[in-house]
């Protein structure tokens, strides 16, 4: 998940925006990001020999499955992008807006590039996150056994969606090490500043894995790797892993969205 900075009375810097409506919640949280990661669970336990050697038709299902929580997860992640699209310096639609809201948090001028990286930086962080889903939208079509002739190809989308989802995540737990909730000028790397929003890193960290195993697993199924099945299972374990850590880190953002900001 995205760590938000967005400013409250007291002029310190959240990493949610507990302004968000219930209903962007529900649809971003629970509709969106952790119907996505269940659906990945399922579809993972296709894979699985013992599945579908008596049951072929569970390889269509698992193909489905990942196809439909691919584009609950890439809607997450629009959803996500489109109301941080602010942040984005490509964005002229509320710079202004932006920038006033955030004065003095900023190092550089709004007119210099590295006054441009600081104001893009959490646009183009989130941007990273909907490519992987889109890589992993397209390479779960290809899963489908009636577009066998393309699975190879969709596993290196997976691969390549996979690197771009735990690199947006660690991204995104780097930028929070470097935000200083008493002194928002203070972008130094410190760990301790992690311990100021720690829910938003736990989701971020097993989001994060999740890509992490699916990179991992992706690579073990490709055929080089997969020659037996013990070698199948041992990769389907792996997505199950990784889909359990997506939906982890859906669990935390629930706490994030219904419990830490009750408001």
């Amino acid at each position: 998940m995205e760590q938000k900075t967005s400013t409250d009375d007291t002029n310190e810097i959240k990493f949610f925006d507990e302004r968000q409506t219930l209903i962007w919640r529900i649809a971003h949280g629970t509709f969106c990001f952790m119907l996505g990661g269940l659906c990945f669970i399922a579809g993972s336990c296709m894979y699985f020999t013992t599945v579908y050697d008596p049951y072929p038709a569970a390889l269509i299902a698992g193909g489905w499955l990942f196809t439909i929580g691919s584009v609950l997860f890439l809607l997450a992640d629009l959803l996500e992008w489109s109301h941080y699209l602010r942040e984005c310096c490509f964005c002229c639609l509320h710079r202004d807006e932006y920038e006033n809201s955030n004065a003095g948090a900023f190092k550089y001028p709004r007119s210099s590039l590295l006054g441009h990286w600081q104001r893009s930086e959490v646009g183009i962080n989130v941007f990273v996150s909907v490519c992987g889903s889109i890589l992993y939208l397209i390479g779960s079509i290809f899963f489908i056994p009636a577009l066998s002739d393309y699975v190879i190809a969709g596993d290196w989308l997976f691969i390549v969606g996979s690197a771009f989802i735990f690199s947006s995540q660690g991204w995104k737990v780097y930028r929070m090490s470097r935000t200083n909730v008493a002194d928002r000028t203070d972008h130094r790397f410190r760990l301790a500043n992690l311990a100021n929003n720690i829910s938003v890193v736990f989701a971020d960290v097993f989001t994060g894995f999740g890509g992490v195993f699916f990179f991992i697993g992706t690579i073990l199924f490709l055929p080089r790797f997969n020659i037996s099945d013990a070698d199948e299972n041992r990769a389907a374990i792996i997505f199950v892993l990784g889909s359990v850590s997506f939906t982890i880190g859906s669990f935390f953002v629930h706490y994030i969205y219904y419990c830490r900001y009750n408001r």
